[in-house]
């Protein structure tokens, strides 16, 4: 049986939007072997630069809120907009700092100055693009209806008070201390894997889920075989079906070799 193979981005395919050598190798010698390589992150497809040079197969954007596969869009689930209007009523009531991301941009509100400040000075020039967006204020009218998600980014208040004050139909996910990020109920990572995986045609394929933190969870828990990376959490690392190494210690190629990809 031959696998479909789910890569979460930051710290699992790549770091600061490099991806080590021995990864590309990984990838290039499964894909030999007739599987196939999709990523699934969080991050909209606007905020992901060019993959091309890796010769994936898809692309899962968003937490799972537009899926891509061989150039085909096979899920676009934005939150919509008076679901989105009142989500970022509640971020603004707690003052928070927060991003809308769909497909075409990704744009920022600032209620928080010093918060971004710190930030922006934290990414400085890597090639992240999320504090260096747009205001809000500047985003087109008709992109309030074809945004795939908002997340926050910063702020004191708890988590749990966030996600109670988050309206019907939508979930919010905690990403880390100071950050989660809010999609249409029902969409995350694991629905995208499943999507791809009816798409190829089920009964056909294994799906396989490598990652490192919080919003890789459901992905992890619904693959048929998952992966931690060695320099992922430990809640990640408690939902996998294994433990690799870390990122730049050749994880991911060791992960597809210990599961027979290579």
């Amino acid at each position: 049986m031959k696998t479909a193979v789910f890569l979460d981005l930051d710290g699992t395919l790549w770091e600061w939007g490099v991806v080590p050598d021995s990864a590309r190798e990984a990838i290039r010698r499964a894909q030999a072997n007739g599987h196939k390589i999709l990523t699934n992150t969080g991050r909209a497809r606007s905020e992901v630069p060019d993959l091309t040079y890796l010769g994936l197969d898809g692309f899962c954007f968003a937490a799972g809120a537009e899926v891509i596969v061989d150039g085909k869009t096979i899920v676009d689930e934005p939150l919509g907009e008076g679901r989105l209007r009142a989500v970022t009523r509640a971020f603004d009531s707690f003052g928070l700092n927060y991003s809308l991301e769909s497909g075409a941009g990704s744009w920022i509100c600032v209620n928080d100055q010093a918060d971004y400040e710190r930030n922006l000075k934290m990414v400085g020039d890597t090639p992240d693009p999320i504090f260096h967006a747009p205001r809000m204020q500047d985003m087109p009218a008709d992109e309030w209806g074809r945004v795939h998600k908002t997340f926050y980014h910063g702020g004191n208040p708890a988590y749990e008070e966030v996600a109670a004050a988050m309206p019907k139909g939508v979930v919010l996910t905690y990403l880390g201390p100071g950050f989660a990020e809010a999609t249409a109920e029902g969409v995350n990572k694991a629905t995208a894997m499943e999507a791809v995986r009816s798409y190829l045609g089920a009964d056909e394929w294994r799906t396989m889920a490598c990652g490192d933190s919080d919003n890789d969870l459901t992905m992890l828990r619904a693959a048929d075989v998952s992966v931690a990376m060695g320099n992922g959490n430990d809640n990640a690392k408690g939902a996998a079906t294994w433990v690799t190494t870390d990122i730049h210690d050749d994880g991911l190629l060791n992960a597809f070799a210990h599961f027979g990809l290579l």
